[in-house]
């Protein structure tokens, strides 16, 4: 009976943990808040106005704040930048969905303002004062006469118009409705230029590339497509020039 009492007495030691040193509690604390990342409280920072935990009321609440548009998804996307994670599937659906109605109207305002502006012969500037004659039609006539222009466009492309003779495009900017090369006045081309151009213009019409007393027909086809609405079919009309409408 005394031999089994002091085997398991002698058990119990061997099997008793042991604690640890200061020494081993020091290093292992020290490795652990060198390892881990520190984490800040987020009690201070500002949630986002448009959290996937919200309830039916409060989103109801915060879509009739009077905010824009704009100001809602920039303070959607700051807001989640400061909190450091991503965006919720809440304000993804919010920042990716399109305001169509918002759309429609910005188009159709700038649709208008565009058409102003292409059918207004006098480019107004911020400053300009005049008086009621100058909006009568006597006045506005003088500013839809085309002007020379200031610069030489070839200097400025820098290429050679007698190497592009066979461009119908090319051509028919620097001749008349008729054929006729025009003046230097009116395309703005220096003398050296101006003579080029006279050389490719008349070299076109000899080789038979193109007319001389109208623009080269497709331009006249675009022209008329673009102003009247104007579509030519010659398959249809077996060599007739006349439009179809």
């Amino acid at each position: 009976m005394a031999t089994k009492q002091f085997l398991s007495t002698a058990l119990r030691g061997l099997i008793k943990p042991t604690k640890p040193s200061s020494q081993r509690l020091f290093s292992s604390t020290a490795l652990r808040s060198d390892s881990a990342p520190e984490f800040k409280p987020l009690n201070t920072v500002q949630r986002s106005p448009f959290p996937a935990r919200f309830t039916g009321t409060d989103q109801s609440a915060t879509a009739t704040a009077n905010k824009s548009s704009i100001d809602a998804l920039t303070s959607i996307i700051s807001e989640s930048r400061d909190r450091g994670g991503a965006l919720t599937d809440t304000e993804k659906r919010q920042v990716t969905k399109p305001d169509f109605q918002e759309v429609i109207n910005n188009t159709r305002a700038s649709t208008t303002t565009e058409s102003f502006v292409r059918q207004m012969p006098r480019r107004w500037r911020t400053g300009d004062v005049y008086a009621p004659r100058d909006l009568s039609p006597v006045e506005m006539r003088k500013w839809r006469r085309p002007s020379a222009p200031k610069t030489d466009v070839i200097d400025m492309l820098g290429f050679n118009p007698i190497d592009n003779y066979r461009n119908p495009s090319l051509i028919s900017e620097f001749i008349t409705d008729h054929g006729r090369i025009k003046h230097s006045k009116y395309t703005g081309l220096r003398p050296v230029n101006q003579r080029k151009i006279a050389k490719a213009i008349r070299r076109a019409i000899g080789l038979g590339l193109h007319p001389s007393v109208h623009k080269h027909p497709e331009i006249l086809q675009r022209v008329a497509r673009r102003t009247l609405g104007v579509q030519y079919r010659p398959d249809i009309d077996k060599g007739s020039s006349a439009p179809k409408f």
